[in-house]
């Protein structure tokens, strides 16, 4: 069981996402613990025998991560892996994998907000924001720049390309297609266009977007994507 570290060397610095969170705050700095170059909330739940944890990520009240997934039929012998300066809020739960080879992935600079859910064996690049409650399905993986808004869910095996929006109460089924710098929404989710604002304000050229089309359609069928 590891304890706070003994020194706050370098943590404040190390937090790189925006100033989503504070640690100089009074309210952080009283619940809060520094723990390898991470503040940790001290009622967050760790697996820390099967997590691996980079650097600068904030890990929020009551948050559980490295449990078991509920698969009656697995055993689960791998690890959740998580890279640095992720916001991960209140109530948030990422599971264990079932699959030792791949893992539970989570990338780096990532806001999943309160009771976001990501599944057994999924893979979450970066700059990726799961509002409240958004869920995402075990063997799912979301490409970087995406945002699932506030109780979106995902089918397992699903792929959602990068700086796609999957909005508000919508479901990305097992026939959605998610392709990069597109809107969906509704039940099940319908493609809506071009995701105009937010490709603009990431200064997407057409040539990069373009490049995460191809990567999109290089992992259809990769591992049971679709």
């Amino acid at each position: 069981m590891k304890t706070a570290s003994s020194t706050n060397q370098n943590i404040e610095d190390s937090w790189r996402f925006n100033g989503s969170f504070n640690p100089k705050s009074k309210f952080n700095k009283e619940n809060y613990e520094s723990i390898d170059g991470n503040w940790i909330h001290k009622t967050a739940i760790i697996n820390w025998e099967r997590v691996k944890l980079g650097k600068g990520n904030a890990i929020g009240p009551y948050s559980c991560i490295g449990t078991e997934p509920p698969n009656v039929s697995e055993v689960s012998n791998g690890f959740v892996e998580i890279g640095d300066a992720n916001n991960i809020c209140e109530y948030v739960t990422i599971h264990l994998p079932t699959q030792k080879e791949t893992g539970t992935v989570l990338g780096n600079n990532n806001i999943l907000m309160s009771s976001a859910h990501i599944g057994h064996d999924c893979i979450l690049e970066d700059k990726i924001v799961l509002c409240n409650n958004a869920a995402v399905a075990g063997n799912a993986r979301i490409m970087s720049g995406a945002t699932l808004a506030l109780n979106a869910s995902v089918h397992q095996f699903k792929l959602i390309g990068s700086w796609a929006i999957v909005g508000m109460n919508s479901c990305v089924n097992k026939s959605t297609r998610a392709e990069p710098g597109r809107i969906y929404f509704g039940v099940p989710a319908r493609d809506m266009g071009w995701n105009v604002v937010g490709l603009s304000r990431n200064n997407i050229s057409k040539g990069t977007l373009n490049e995460e089309i191809a990567r999109y359609e290089s992992m259809i069928g990769v591992s049971c994507l679709s």
